[in-house]
């Protein structure tokens, strides 16, 4: 009996993939057909191939801004195990602290609230530090249920505050389904600032934060229309979109 070839999702430079993210996410884009790392590692990797430097960050304005510029730093899956590290607020964790032990909890109550936080996609420019979530159809919960755009954003005011840049969040989301309008409004509302310091009531100051939100229909264009800048040589790109295409992520 014939053995037939086991087939996977079409992944770029797989072998990049388990140096930079690890054995079980690699596996997990090319095992799982919903897998959000596939998604991130081949769109995010080769962008931060293109050849056009300059352009490349008026690109990525789509998730920092008007304020991105060349150089512009990309990495994947930084925060809680690689470099840099993304700290919780000291201040959040205090006061999460003060409530635990008011309810008799201890500090292993606190600790996971306390762990770094990881982020898919870390945009770095001279003057903006861009925090990229995604998801496709859920709405994504933080460390110990917090929720994710608040703790993004919390822990993401304190890096930009070391490195002297201003602090944007971005969601990427699959547009036209539950989690997507929740996560559109919910955004929404914390682009006020009055909102979005009722969310971080451990602050006495909450500085601007850009709030922006991308379906993975426009991500995939942008990414579509600078193929011809990116080093995507023997890759399988076709498959790729035709997987977006059947995952309903692209038209």
């Amino acid at each position: 009996m014939a053995r037939t070839k086991r087939r996977t999702n079409p992944v770029f430079d797989a072998g990049e993939l388990r140096l930079i993210g690890g054995e079980a996410r690699a596996e997990r884009a090319l095992e799982d057909a919903d897998s959000v790392d596939l998604l991130v590692w081949n769109i995010f990797s080769t962008l931060d191939t293109h050849r056009d430097r300059d352009w490349l960050a008026y690109r990525l304005e789509a998730f920092g801004g008007a304020g991105m510029g060349a150089p512009v730093r990309l990495s994947l899956w930084t925060g809680a195990e690689r470099e840099p590290l993304l700290h919780p607020a000291p201040g959040y964790v205090a006061h999460v602290r003060e409530r635990a032990q008011a309810a008799g909890g201890d500090d292993a109550t606190v600790a996971a609230f306390a762990a770094p936080v990881e982020v898919p996609v870390r945009l770095e420019s001279p003057d903006v530090l861009a925090l990229v979530d995604v998801t496709v159809d859920t709405v994504p919960v933080g460390r110990g249920g917090r929720e994710r755009v608040v703790e993004l954003v919390d822990a993401g005011l304190e890096q930009a505050r070391r490195l002297g840049k201003r602090l944007a969040v971005a969601t990427v989301y699959q547009s036209a389904t539950a989690a997507s309008t929740q996560l559109s409004s919910r955004i929404n509302d914390l682009r006020d600032p009055t909102a979005l310091a009722a969310a971080l009531p451990h602050r006495r100051v909450v500085p601007p934060v850009t709030l922006r939100e991308v379906s993975w229909r426009q991500l995939l264009r942008l990414w579509s229309a600078e193929i011809g800048y990116l080093d995507v040589g023997g890759q399988p790109v076709k498959a790729f979109l035709e997987h977006c295409r059947a995952r309903g992520l692209l038209a």
